[in-house]
């Protein structure tokens, strides 16, 4: 029986696939330059030969700091068929932060794209005893190249003009005579998680784990060579590394590159993805936008794209009515065709899905799934079956994943996916691995078809100073059904009272006109709340909450103490005079 390794999983595709098919597509200027199969196994092999040649050795670290690219896969692959452990990071971190997880991981070698991120490298290398080779993904900086920095397209051509042994048969052998190189239980990378507090921790992920994670969401997806992926969201997250790179690749599908987030709306037409990997945060601006498009509308038109829109948002929404052939033939469509017109599924997962914004995506004809997953399973734990979607929980636990629900009501978790355990950190290992079960710290329900619930996250719970426990991200949920509302975030922890921070689209002024409409919204969405969850006063802030700016992990979820810290002031203003 062959190992369930990814060396295996990259043998039985190119054993399956043509070598010149094209796989991986990166947008220049507004050309979609493609990659051949046969491309990336020459680097693939040519990137190992320089690790090895540079006395890279198997468990050794080596990581990669980069955006998301056709040399991220190769060098990731690169390691995996030799057991090299990478240590992806996140573009977006501080000097120090960087450091850290360099420092901790011992990386020897680092892979890196930009200017910026060689500068924060560089000044690491100069500052620190840290000793690791650079490897330059982007040819040059400046007038002068870097002293002491190796650069990728030099090794690929440095390689290829010594070495005539590059054709196909070569390449298949190459990948052969690796599959012993690695087993089950070797650990194919660490990902430090995005913590919110405190240093990351390194999450261990073997072979063995993401190969069952794979073989899960392909029995629930079923990725073939038709199927053509759009990446967002960085590699450095477990989400996007197992779903939105090996999945698709080790599956044959097409992979293309999206510039940003900001670039999504022009570029599904031009790629007509079949698939989208995403967050809700991109939901729920494809949502606003399309209620905004009816502002531009007047009369009959008008009048038949909101009834069109009411309709998408009821629960008893009859796709085999007349009235819904006649508004997906004059309505739905035209919004489908904004994503392409070829969209299988939009798959969400990394934070809560806004439930009136899913329902009504499915009702229209784009089939959203929302799913669940953690770094330390490798990391999706469930997710919505296409022929039973149920909006407002998170699906059913995979194929070969136990979930049951604790006396606490915390969701704990069982199965292949369960990572090996936190790099050099025994204590937080034993804290989260506990009789067999990972305790995710996110409180839930199952249901009697065995769909999850997620209530809240253990850790966001507090408690008023009047001793009431408030789940803070239902709250939010509510606030974020008023369509020109952005972000939002609850406070209350050991108040006598719930405020709120709240985003507004950028394009409003702030004013009083807009305070007032936003209270009246608040108490109409909020209604079903007790008195003590309700908001009691709220502050409009003029700028978003950011990635940049450390308010927001790199899936876009808010950053609860952070932002609590740093808005100290103006949250205090709130509770002046109203709190002894």
């Amino acid at each position: 029986m062959k190992k369930n390794t990814i060396s295996n999983l990259l043998y039985k595709l190119i054993n399956s696939s043509d070598l010149n098919d094209e796989k991986l597509f990166t947008k220049v200027k507004n050309t979609y330059i493609p990659t051949t199969l046969y491309n990336i196994l020459k680097h693939i092999r040519i990137i190992n030969l320089k690790l090895n040649q540079l006395g890279i050795k198997k468990h050794d670290k080596v990581a990669i700091l980069s955006e998301n690219r056709v040399e991220w896969v190769c060098a990731d692959l690169a390691c995996a068929i030799s057991g090299f452990e990478t240590v992806p990071i996140y573009n977006s971190l501080s000097k120090e932060q960087i450091q850290y997880i360099l420092e901790d991981s011992g990386s020897k070698v680092v892979f890196v794209s930009t200017s910026l991120l060689m500068d924060r490298l560089l000044k690491i290398k100069d500052e620190s005893s840290l000793n690791f080779e650079i490897i330059s993904f982007n040819d040059f900086y400046g007038d002068e190249k870097p002293e002491g920095v190796l650069f990728y397209n030099e090794i690929i051509k440095e390689f290829e003009s010594s070495n005539n042994t590059n054709g196909g048969n070569e390449l298949i052998n190459f990948i052969h005579n690796k599959l012993e190189d690695t087993e089950e239980e070797d650990i194919y990378s660490i990902i430090y998680t995005s913590g919110t507090t405190g240093n990351p921790k390194g999450v261990m992920l073997t072979n063995k784990n993401i190969c069952a994670n794979l073989e899960g969401c392909n029995n629930i997806l079923e990725i073939n060579k038709d199927d053509k992926f759009l990446s967002f969201l960085p590699y450095s997250h477990a989400y996007e590394r197992t779903a939105g790179y090996l999945l698709p690749f080790l599956n044959g599908a097409k992979i293309y590159y999206a510039q940003n987030i900001d670039t999504i709306g022009v570029q599904m037409p031009e790629v007509k993805p079949t698939f989208l990997i995403t967050v809700p945060r991109l939901l729920d601006k494809m949502y606003s936008k399309v209620m905004k498009s009816s502002e531009s509308l007047s009369g009959f038109k008008k009048k038949l794209f909101d009834s069109a829109i009411d309709y998408a948002h009821r629960e008893n929404c009859d796709k085999r009515s007349f009235k819904y052939f006649l508004y997906d033939k004059l309505v739905y469509k035209k919004i489908k065709l904004k994503t392409g017109g070829n969209l299988r599924f939009f798959a969400s997962g990394g934070g809560a899905l806004n439930k009136k914004i899913n329902r009504f995506m499915n009702n229209i004809g784009l089939a959203t799934l929302e799913g669940y997953g953690m770094t330390e399973a490798s990391p999706v734990i469930s997710v919505n079956l296409p022929a039973k979607i149920k909006v407002g929980t998170v699906g059913p636990a995979m194929k070969g994943v136990e979930v049951k629900i604790s006396d606490e009501g915390e969701i704990l978790i069982k199965g292949d996916i369960i990572m090996k355990g936190y790099y050099k950190d025994e204590k937080s290992t034993s804290e989260a691995l506990r009789d067999g079960w990972l305790h995710s710290g996110d409180l839930g329900e199952i249901d009697e078809d065995g769909y999850i619930k997620i209530t809240d996250r253990k850790k966001s719970l507090f408690k008023t100073s009047g001793g009431k426990y408030i789940a803070p991200t239902a709250i939010e949920e509510m606030i974020l059904h008023i369509p020109y509302l952005d972000q939002a975030i609850v406070i209350g922890n050991e108040r006598m009272f719930v405020t709120a921070l709240i985003v507004p689209e950028k394009d409003l002024e702030i004013n009083e006109d807009l305070y007032k409409r936003v209270e009246k919204d608040l108490k109409e969405v909020t209604k079903s709340l007790s008195t003590y969850e309700k908001i009691r006063r709220f502050k409009l802030m003029e700028k978003p909450f950011t990635i940049e700016d450390g308010e927001m992990t790199p899936t876009m979820k808010l950053k609860r103490k952070v932002i609590e810290e740093k808005y100290a002031d103006i949250i205090d203003e709130m509770y002046k005079g109203l709190e002894g």
